[in-house]
């Protein structure tokens, strides 16, 4: 009788919920990180330009078989919250620039709705089973991650405020590659009561 293999790494799917940005600004968020470019020295993992988004809840690896009920909490949730502007202005670094993890963009308006959005996602998913965040939510846009101690900025940045209406919530399937991570789309809701 022929043995069947089954791959578990098939069964499981590395996922998050974000608020995905229209071609126009992430073509903003582009320039900008072009330009600090010219500034920084240091071994600096940037994120692609399709792949800029503001993470609302990492899930990590999750079995396939509760991708329902995680839709079934973004479908709950998006009729708690209507659509929302949020402003991304400024530029900084966590913890700090002198010793970076992180390279961002901050949150000027809409953090409150933000903050309400998150709240209402992690309340239905640790009922759900999943895990409870440990950090403090603090809403920001990834630029870059700095993978050496040898980071240098030779001058102040600022992003220019650019503003973004927020209307949906999207379900993101996150596959590493050596080349970087690939984003998919799996599952996107509006915001507001259908």
């Amino acid at each position: 009788m022929e043995k069947k293999f089954f791959n578990l790494k098939d069964n499981f799917k590395r996922l998050f919920i974000a608020i995905d940005f229209l071609e126009e600004t992430k073509s903003k968020l582009y320039a900008f990180q072009e330009e600090i470019k010219r500034s920084i020295w240091g071994d600096i993992k940037w994120v692609e330009r399709e792949n800029f988004h503001l993470t609302l809840k990492f899930l990590g690896e999750v079995s396939i078989d509760l991708i329902e009920d995680i839709k079934e909490v973004m479908v709950e949730v998006s009729n708690y919250v209507n659509p929302f502007y949020i402003s991304l202005k400024g530029f900084g670094a966590f913890p700090s620039f002198d010793s970076p993890r992180v390279l961002w963009i901050g949150i000027e308006e809409g953090i409150k709705e933000l903050e309400m959005l998150f709240g209402l996602l992690e309340k239905r998913l640790v009922k759900k089973g999943f895990e409870k965040e440990r950090k403090a939510f603090s809403p920001h846009l990834t630029l870059g991650r700095v993978k050496s101690r040898n980071f240098k900025i030779s001058r102040e940045y600022s992003f220019s405020e650019e503003k973004i209406f927020v209307e949906e919530i999207t379900l993101f399937e996150s596959k590493l590659t050596q080349q970087g991570p690939i984003y998919t789309p799996i599952f996107r809701i509006k915001l507001g009561k259908k």
